[in-house]
C-alpha cells in the first residue's frame, strides 16, 4: 500500500515514538508500506525540519 505522510505526522512520530505516527514509519521502514512523496512535499520536509522554535 503506498500512502503519502503529512508534515505533522512527521513531527507527530518524532515527538511520540510510541504512537499511532511512528508506527506508520516503522511500517514503512520494514517495507510495510510504500511511501510516496512530491519534490513539494520534500520540501516541506526539509522547511519544518529546519525550523527553529
Amino acid at each position: 500500500m503506498k500512502i503519502v505522510l503529512d508534515t505533522d505526522v512527521i513531527v507527530a512520530a518524532l515527538r511520540s515514538p510510541s504512537g499511532a505516527c511512528a508506527e506508520l514509519l516503522r511500517r514503512a521502514r520494514r517495507a510495510e508500506l510504500a511511501l510516496s512523496a512530491s519534490v513539494s512535499l520534500f520540501m516541506e520536509y526539509e522547511a519544518v525540519c529546519t525550523r527553529h522554535g
